[in-house]
């Protein structure tokens, strides 16, 4: 029969604790993962930025060529 391996998944309700430097591991893996995670949402938000801003440059130039057109007739 083999030994019980220890259950290193803390459920709820199976009356197991992390020990201290279980949660502070824990907690700077999380801190990691949220500085991340906020470092992806700036560069994702800067680059929707730039296309808007594109895409604005792009909808005046029609609109002044389709402008320019229409005094030209």
């Amino acid at each position: 029969m083999k030994p019980k391996q220890p259950n290193t998944q803390y459920a709820a309700g199976e009356g197991q604790t992390p020990s201290l430097a279980e949660l502070r591991a824990f907690r700077h893996a999380q801190k990691e993962t949220n500085r991340r995670v906020e470092e992806l949402r700036l560069r994702l938000f800067r680059m929707t930025e730039q296309h808007m801003d594109q895409a604005i440059r792009i909808i005046k130039r029609w609109l002044d060529a389709d402008a320019a057109d229409k005094r030209k007739r």
